[in-house]
């Protein structure tokens, strides 16, 4: 917001000189724009140092005291979780938003610590993967009641663990429907957009594609259809933030990025799906994939540019960096004679870049 109020006072400058716009109104648009609050030394290291504090609690109350009862130890938990959470409620109602989001994120991270502190006082058995999507529910509620985007932030978090601790990578157990994570996100990235809070909408959007990654893992041993069908839903939510960038700026430009990420990968996934399917050889199979991706990720760095989103460009240079790859990997050649190639590509690029900030700067 504050880069924005400075792009305008240099425009309104320029408009009032041209008498575009009457002079007496300047303040009255500034005005309307406000200041965006600028996160300065001090601050940065208040928000450090209340997350530190929080981190030293848990780790002080999860020290196994032989000598004090376990209804002390749980007493001990359930004060400090609503002394935290009172303390950011206190600073909401006085008007201190950081203290607040600093002081919230505190109390879901003392919430997820003691439902595992809970089970160990206890000698109670249970289901990590419950445990932090119990711990995520907690931590959206009190995101929810206090406005807090950075708890929001560890709601996402704790599901996305939930996707893997206790189930398919580390149990070995076939990984569940990632339904969780999915919805999460999408909660998530309607969050983000209400708040205009980019730190939400990051997370939001590495959430989509983590989702998108696991819907593939569970799809790709069915036929093509619902492949194609996570494709085409990829590229519908990249194109509906795309539309979203301007009266929801700037949450919906970083979901933008994100999901043009999820979409490109998912249409690679397709590709190899359909090739596959119309029974091309393996020879001719990584080939092909690789043509058309060139052809994708070529017209995705050009929407970026038209678009004047850095995020979406390097969606496509990235693309276009991996069909590149693969398509020299598929037709035979040499590792050698790849990274001379890739090394030729690189000094082009670097050098159009020099003359486009040349002719820029004149």
């Amino acid at each position: 917001m504050a880069s924005y109020r400075r792009r305008l006072e240099q425009d309104l400058d320029g408009w009032i000189g041209r008498g575009l716009v009457p002079a007496e109104s300047r303040n009255a648009i500034l005005d309307s724009v406000g200041e965006g609050r600028r996160l300065d030394a001090a601050t940065a290291l208040g928000i450090v140092g209340g997350l530190l504090a929080g981190v030293a609690a848990i780790a002080f109350v999860a020290a196994n005291w032989s000598d004090i009862p376990r209804i002390v130890r749980f007493g001990l938990i359930l004060l400090l979780f609503l002394g935290v959470a009172g303390a950011g409620a206190w600073a909401s109602a006085r008007g201190r938003p950081v203290a607040s989001q600093v002081l919230l994120a505190v109390a879901a991270m003392v919430f997820a610590a003691a439902i595992g502190l809970t089970g160990q006082i206890f000698d109670i058995a249970g289901d990590p993967q419950a445990a932090l999507r119990f711990a995520a529910v907690a931590a959206a509620l009190l995101a929810l009641a206090g406005g807090s985007a950075w708890t929001g932030v560890l709601a996402l978090v704790f599901l996305g663990l939930g996707e893997f601790v206790g189930a398919g990578l580390f149990s070995g157990r076939e990984a569940p429907w990632p339904w969780w994570l999915g919805l999460g996100s999408a909660a998530g990235a309607g969050l983000a957009i209400r708040w205009r809070s980019q730190a939400l909408a990051h997370a939001a959007g590495v959430a989509t594609v983590v989702t998108a990654g696991l819907l593939y893992g569970k799809i790709s041993e069915y036929e093509a259809g619902p492949v194609v069908a996570l494709a085409l839903g990829a590229v519908a939510l990249a194109a509906g933030a795309r539309r979203a960038r301007e009266p929801f700026a700037p949450a919906a430009g970083v979901l933008y990025g994100w999901w043009s990420a999820a979409a490109l990968s998912a249409v690679a996934a397709m590709f190899v799906d359909l090739s596959g399917a119309v029974g091309l050889e393996a020879s001719d199979r990584g080939v092909v994939v690789s043509l058309l991706m060139l052809l994708v990720s070529g017209a995705v760095v050009a929407l970026g540019r038209v678009d004047r989103h850095g995020g979406v460009t390097a969606v496509g240079v990235l693309g276009l960096i991996g069909a590149g790859a693969t398509l020299l990997t598929s037709l035979g050649v040499s590792l050698l004679t790849s990274a001379a190639v890739f090394g030729l590509a690189a000094l082009v690029a670097l050098a159009a870049a020099f003359v486009l900030k040349r002719r820029a700067a004149a």
